[in-house]
């Protein structure tokens, strides 16, 4: 299948993210009895958290990016540019299936952190944003910038 419109392909590394896998081993360690299965179990998990912050680990996360322009901004060019997206995305999901791969929509998420990596790749890997709700960093406007020339 040949796409008709532009994408770009992007490769980020990414920390390995062990959260999920070291919650369930702390659960685990909690409800194991015996105390050399525990002792071990709490070394694992330290380890388990080493290799997370490790800079020595990367995974790779790829990403297919592509847009789609509105001519004008109503209710109804928004939903038929969402479709006209939705389609778009559905293409590049099926098509990379048929080469046995594997295709996640980002989440809102996922894509903050994307954009955090591009703009400070160190501050992202070591303090990355936890939360889709973010403060404004850049205040202000045009007022405040005429402000300051006027001054």
């Amino acid at each position: 299948m040949t796409l008709t419109y532009p994408v770009q392909l992007t490769n980020v590394s990414m920390p390995v993210d062990l959260k999920s896998y070291i919650t369930e081993q702390e659960r685990t360690h909690f409800l194991t009895k015996n105390p050399y299965k525990r002792q071990l179990q709490e070394s694992y998990i330290e380890y388990a958290k080493e290799i997370e912050i490790s800079q020595d680990i990367m995974q790779r996360q790829r990403y297919v990016i592509f847009c789609e322009q509105m001519k004008e901004d109503t209710p109804e060019i928004r939903y038929e540019t969402m479709l006209e997206l939705e389609e778009k995305k559905d293409e590049i999901v099926t098509s990379l299936l048929e080469l046995e791969l594997t295709a996640e929509e980002v989440t809102d998420l996922e894509l903050i952190r994307y954009l955090h990596t591009l703009f400070d790749y160190n501050e992202a890997q070591n303090r990355p944003i936890e939360s889709e709700t973010i403060s404004q960093i850049i205040q202000g406007g045009k007022e405040d910038v005429q402000t300051t020339r006027n001054n």
